[in-house]
């Protein structure tokens, strides 16, 4: 196992957090316990131009990886 770092986007205008919902879209959800980390932090920078109007955060969290 080893750590990782992950990103979460919210939005700034109604502070819901995003992740996907199954059929290759996004979802937003209100709790980051329900919400998709992205790998990259593009990855997650684009998400908040492309599904926030450019107008959210990104937060690096860390998590545990098995290998």
């Amino acid at each position: 196992m080893h750590i990782e770092p992950r990103y979460y986007v919210q939005s700034t205008e109604d502070h819901t957090f995003l992740r996907a919902d199954g059929d290759g879209g996004i979802d937003y959800v209100p709790l980051i316990t329900s919400a998709m980390p992205f790998t990259t932090p593009e990855a997650a920078a684009d998400a908040v131009v492309d599904h926030c109007g450019g107008e959210g955060v990104v937060f690096r969290c860390y998590q545990l990886e098995r290998d």
